[in-house]
């Protein structure tokens, strides 16, 4: 399994950083987190530290920006109504 740290900064109107959140799950294929943030699927999954379960990207999001190599992925998510947030993800190397 590969750990990956996750982080979702919630932006406001004007770009500047109004909260975040970090979690680290794991997967199976970097290139299958790749592709499901690429192709926008929600797909659930659970931390292994702490209690931030939740969905890789909310439901009815758009996805722009997707800038990834082997070991990190940013991109912009826009929520159902319209709230920007940044995602970032790296693949840690334990």
């Amino acid at each position: 399994m590969i750990k990956i740290i996750e982080t979702n900064l919630s932006l406001d109107g004007n770009g500047n950083i109004v909260d975040h959140q970090s979690r680290v799950i794991e997967i199976e294929i970097w290139e299958d987190y790749v592709n499901e943030i690429k192709e926008n699927i929600s797909v659930f999954r659970k931390s292994i530290l702490g209690c931030l379960n939740g969905y890789t990207i909310p439901k009815k999001s758009e996805v722009s920006n997707i800038i990834y190599d082997d070991f990190h992925l940013s991109c912009n998510v826009y929520n159902s109504a319209g709230v920007k947030s940044k995602k970032l993800a790296y693949k840690s190397l334990i």
